[in-house]
């Protein structure tokens, strides 16, 4: 990220879509509109439907904060990550609020549970009551949650994994990169049949791991063996489920990789009470380099990311914009392999 004396004065922020412009693009009033959006009043069917396509269209957000209140400036800033059962994700929005309160600022979370549409309610409400800024993890949204973000009128940062295109900045780390980190080290420590245990059905980016993973594995002209996902975020206890299953039914692999570290730990944990060797018999990589991995008697071999760092710097982002600096678009914390004796 650029230095403090390299940051430059940005041009204003694009104003937020207001209810005029509503109601111009619907050829209605102001009024009609707020009676649409407030659901008070006589308004026709035909001109309700109007009105609402046009909102989304926009990514209009109405206003809550009334009268005089609606020009005073917040020291809110709106953030929404997938899950607080993951450790992950509290170190990241550790890093978020230490900046933020190191500058006057106060974050307000909201939980997605990684479902988009509910993503999409969170960022609509919160933006209603006009915060600041807002910081969002990942880049998988609605379409109409990216209008909303395009025209919020305030600094959007995306955390967790970048882009060339971000609704506004991003900052994270490469996860196609950090798998290919993984299938090379295990490539190179001489395992040839891999297998891979997961929670693919909304994680993008375990999804990017996992390809990233499997890219390398096809230039060398191997391919995952057994497949595992979870059908719910990954935890412990799943982790030692899902290998279990995984090798009754592929009993010949000698590499698990998992798609983050607290699963990895629960397969570590089915290792030992089954009697398997780890690694001679049976290697294990993760993702993610949480501390409960690094501290077991064998500890695991991972790829770290610097959680605390993304939240702050996404934070710092929201923050220098705030005060009229420049920032870069793109943010990229590299990750780097760690090798533990799990491999």
């Amino acid at each position: 990220m650029a230095s403090k004396n390299e940051k430059r004065k940005k041009p204003a922020l694009r104003d937020q879509t207001t209810l005029r412009e509503v109601a111009a693009a619907a050829n209605v009033s102001e009024m009609t509109v707020s009676r649409v959006l407030r659901e008070t009043g006589s308004v026709s069917e035909k001109t309700r439907k109007k009105v609402l396509e046009v909102v989304d269209e926009l990514g209009f957000v109405p206003n809550k904060i009334a009268g005089s209140l609606a020009t005073s400036t917040s020291n809110l800033i709106a953030v929404i990550v997938p899950t607080l059962r993951n450790q992950v994700f509290t170190e990241v929005l550790a890093g978020v609020t230490s900046h933020l309160d190191s500058e006057g600022y106060k974050a307000v979370i909201g939980i997605s549970d990684y479902q988009r549409d509910k993503e999409e309610e969170l960022i609509r409400s919160m933006l209603s009551w006009r915060p600041s800024g807002l910081i969002v993890s990942n880049l998988a949204h609605t379409d109409r949650a990216k209008k909303i973000m395009t025209n919020a009128g305030v600094p959007v940062v995306e955390m967790m994994e970048v882009t060339d295109d971000p609704v506004d900045a991003c900052v994270g780390v490469d996860h196609s990169q950090a798998g290919a980190l993984m299938a090379r080290h295990l490539i190179q420590r001489g395992y040839r049949h891999f297998g891979y245990l997961g929670w693919n059905k909304r994680d993008r980016t375990a999804r990017k791991r996992f390809q990233g993973f499997a890219d390398v594995l096809q230039d060398y002209g191997l391919s995952f063996e057994g497949i595992g996902e979870f059908d719910r975020p990954p935890d412990i206890e799943i982790g030692k489920t899902g290998l279990k299953n995984l090798l009754a039914d592929h009993p010949g692999l000698d590499a698990i990789y998992f798609p983050n570290d607290i699963s990895a730990v629960g397969g570590l944990f089915y290792c030992q009470e089954a009697g398997i060797d780890v690694p001679t018999t049976l290697a294990i990589g993760g993702f993610s380099g949480l501390q409960i991995g690094q501290l077991l008697p064998r500890p695991l071999t991972t790829v770290y990311v610097e959680r605390f760092k993304i939240g702050q710097q996404s934070a710092e982002i929201v923050v220098d914009r705030l005060n009229g600096l420049q920032t870069p678009r793109v943010n990229t914390i590299e990750c780097r392999l760690v090798e533990g004796g799990t491999t």
